[in-house]
């Protein structure tokens, strides 16, 4: 290599280095934003909750004082107002005992007086009206409870928590036809992670990191146990936001959101091949016949792979026995029927017998019906052996299948009658 190669070689390698080291610089810069971004938001949440809580706080001990208080003034008021009528009467009692010593008086002093009329006003002399003991009235006092007063001191003092990082994060999403498989994990220091009793997940249309009015779209779309979920009926190259929280053991609030991940599906949604025989709709996924005995329908390309799930639903059905299933063609054109022995295939009859190349299975589901949902999984065991898993009314069986992982698949169904109707997602 000549001196002038070389220095090309180098200049080439350095340029190269630099776009490196910049990227690694907008890197550092992303992550700067993202903790000074997050840390003045959570600022100004504290800030927020905590005036909030204050007021509210303030307001209801306020309120709870004035409440107090009017009982008291009410109970002081319902308490005295037997006694002040009973002062009264004594009051009276007083005066009239005044006017008679007043004119007991005047008769000693040889005032010309009925002394009968005197008699009879003294004969009221004596009797008392009952007061009531001390111990008989009330004696309004005020008590709390000091450890009540210590245990909500002691709730405010921790009320809130700072999160360093959310304790749930997205770990990957998967492109899936017109799906995307999302997966998340706990944190590995936070040691609450094991009392997770739920997992929530929400989505939103667009990119909420370069879009924040997005994340008013954000909404539920799992609930669960589970550590990942297959959203479906999702368009392809649309973005899509995701973000993830948890519920504690014991706990009725959820944790703070995940960050948020945005992703989108370039495969398209699972699709029937257009076909003479049937009328297609719903993006070709819901096919009808237009005759008895029409041709297989079968997917629009080899859309099924290793690692994918396909779910079946019978939205008419004539009680003629049908197939759906899974094949292995070279040339999808040249399928006649779905069990044949010019391809290989793994098919489930509406009776409910299943059927691998050529072998019938002993296990059978129950038969198909209006309504009925058949979801076929796949799995890799082997480069030459893959597991396929049929669900439908909460039963599942489960064979191998000796297929190359490299295999081109297609979904199928053989269906019988126009009074039929089948959907694929």
């Amino acid at each position: 290599m000549s001196d002038k190669q070389e220095v090309s070689e180098t200049l080439k390698a350095a340029h190269s280095y630099l776009t490196r080291l910049k990227n690694l610089n907008n890197m550092i810069q992303n992550a700067e934003r993202q903790i000074q971004d997050s840390s003045k938001e959570t600022e100004r949440t504290i800030e927020t909750t905590f005036s909030t809580l204050l007021a509210n706080l303030t307001q209801i001990l306020l309120n709870r004082k004035d409440n107090l208080i009017t009982r008291v003034q009410e109970t002081r008021h319902q308490s005295l107002a037997p006694l002040e009528e009973c002062r009264a009467d004594i009051s009276r009692r007083v005066e009239k005992t005044h006017k008679l010593i007043f004119e007991g008086q005047r008769l000693l002093n040889g005032a010309t007086k009925n002394v009968d009329e005197f008699s009879q006003k003294s004969s009221s002399l004596g009797s008392l009206p009952e007061i009531p003991e001390l111990k008989e009235v009330p004696f309004i006092s005020f008590q709390c409870e000091p450890s009540v007063e210590s245990e909500l001191l002691d709730m405010c003092s921790q009320f809130g928590e700072v999160f360093k990082i959310a304790p749930v994060q997205i770990s990957q999403t998967v492109e899936r036809p017109g799906a995307i498989l999302v997966e998340w994990q706990s944190v590995e220091n936070d040691d609450r992670c094991v009392d997770i009793q739920e997992f929530r997940l929400q989505r939103a249309f667009g990119d909420v990191t370069a879009q924040q009015h997005l994340k008013a779209n954000f909404s539920d779309c799992y609930l669960g146990l589970e550590t990942q979920f297959l959203l479906k009926d999702l368009q392809a190259n649309q973005l899509y936001s995701f973000r993830v929280c948890c519920k504690f053991e014991g706990s009725s609030e959820w944790s703070p959101w995940s960050l948020p991940h945005v992703t989108s599906t370039t495969i398209k949604p699972f699709s029937w091949a257009p076909n003479k025989d049937f009328i297609l709709a719903d993006g070709n996924r819901i096919a009808t016949p237009v005759k008895d005995a029409p041709s297989v329908l079968i997917s629009d390309g080899p859309q099924f792979a290793v690692g994918y799930s396909v779910e079946f639903m019978y939205l008419e059905f004539d009680n003629k026995c049908s197939t759906i299933g899974l094949i292995v063609a070279n040339d999808a054109n040249n399928v006649k029927r779905v069990k044949s022995e010019d391809h290989s295939y793994f098919a489930l009859d509406s009776t409910g017998e299943i059927f691998v190349d050529g072998v019938k299975k002993s296990t059978k589901l129950p038969e198909a019906a209006k309504g009925l949902k058949i979801c076929f999984m796949c799995e890799l065991i082997h480069d030459d052996k893959v597991r396929v898993n049929i669900d439908t009314c909460d039963k599942q069986v489960t064979y191998d299948w000796q297929i190359c992982k490299s295999d081109k698949l297609y979904f199928v169904a053989q269906l019988q009658s126009p009074a039929s109707k089948i959907i694929v997602e």
